[in-house]
């Protein structure tokens, strides 16, 4: 009986032990448990910051991208307005024909331009003027020549010259109105040429000079005789228009100048009205220009205004290319 007491009291109090035991396993893992989630949740918060960083990153980095995207694009759009407006440019020049040869038809101050190597809104020219004091016979008077020589760049319609082959320092512009060429100078001029020498002016489509020629040995070599007899009748006819005593009541070069000058009625300063010789109508022929003084930029110089007829007889005034403009 006693054993038996003893087995008892010795199996309670291994139950009491080994549940002690439990119990304190049991408080262990859960501590450990709490240190893992902790350490868990640290790990975690520990985390979050680089995340946010992260996307942060990519957010910007998005940004940058999108940025570049559409400077691309901008920089995209801008080359190619500058490729049409080149495009443009390029086709409006070649449409307007420039042609190889111009001439200014006057018997005192003949000139001519000559153009060659078109190519895009390029082309080079060489351009010869004159000057005759007696262009009727030229050993009896003075004669004066200059040349300017370079490349025109095309805008439109006008050619502005942007090199001087021949280093005179004279630069010209030339505005295309189809049949005909009208010359400015953009600077000095003056060393260009000898005495009297000017480029400015209106040249029409040709070599006028070259074509009359042919013209007139054409027509003489054809019927001689029957020009002569037109030329006879003509004579006898301009005779019978003068009234009786008024055959030598002829206008001077002085009345004439001053014909032009009432004419124009300019109020511009340092006007000059000069006679230039007859037409082959038996018309005076008077030159414009204004005189304008010395700058900073340019030497003193004669700016050309324009041509104008006067007829001796009647005294009627006409600008010498008027048929020209009208027609353009």
């Amino acid at each position: 009986m006693s054993i038996l007491l003893f087995l008892c009291v010795g199996g309670l109090t291994e139950c009491s032990f080994l549940d002690e035991k439990e119990t304190a396993t049991s408080g262990q893992e859960t501590k450990e448990k709490v240190e893992t989630k902790g350490e868990s949740n640290e790990a975690i918060k520990k985390k979050e910051p680089q995340d946010s960083a992260t996307k942060g990153l990519d957010k910007d980095t998005s940004k940058v991208t999108e940025k570049e995207k559409e400077s691309s694009k901008q920089g995209n759009k801008q080359e190619e307005s500058s490729t049409k407006v080149a495009k443009e440019t390029e086709t409006a020049s070649s449409k307007v024909d420039w042609g190889s040869t111009w001439s200014r038809d006057i018997d005192t101050d003949p000139a001519g331009i000559d153009i060659t190597n078109l190519k895009g809104n390029t082309f080079k020219f060489k351009l010869n003027s004159n000057h005759l004091d007696n262009p009727k016979d030229v050993s009896t008077g003075l004669v004066s020549a200059g040349d300017v020589e370079g490349t025109a760049k095309i805008e439109g319609n006008v050619a502005t010259q942007i090199t001087d082959d021949i280093e005179s320092g004279c630069m010209i512009k030339m505005t295309n109105y189809t049949s005909y060429i009208q010359v400015e100078e953009i600077s000095n001029c003056s060393k260009a040429g000898g005495i009297g020498v000017y480029y400015e002016g209106t040249y029409q489509k040709g070599d006028i000079s070259s074509q009359e020629e042919k013209t007139d040995n054409t027509t003489i070599s054809e019927d001689t005789e029957e020009n002569k007899q037109d030329q006879e009748k003509s004579e006898e006819s301009s005779t019978e228009e003068i009234p009786s005593g008024k055959s030598q009541d002829l206008l001077t070069h002085e009345e004439a100048e001053q014909r032009v000058k009432e004419f124009l009625s300019l109020s511009m300063d340092n006007m000059y009205y000069v006679y230039d010789g007859d037409t082959p109508e038996g018309n005076y022929s008077i030159r414009v220009y204004q005189y304008q003084e010395a700058t900073a930029d340019s030497t003193e110089h004669e700016a050309f205004y324009g041509f104008y007829t006067v007829n001796p007889q009647t005294g009627e005034v006409a600008d010498a290319y008027a048929d020209l403009k009208e027609s353009n």
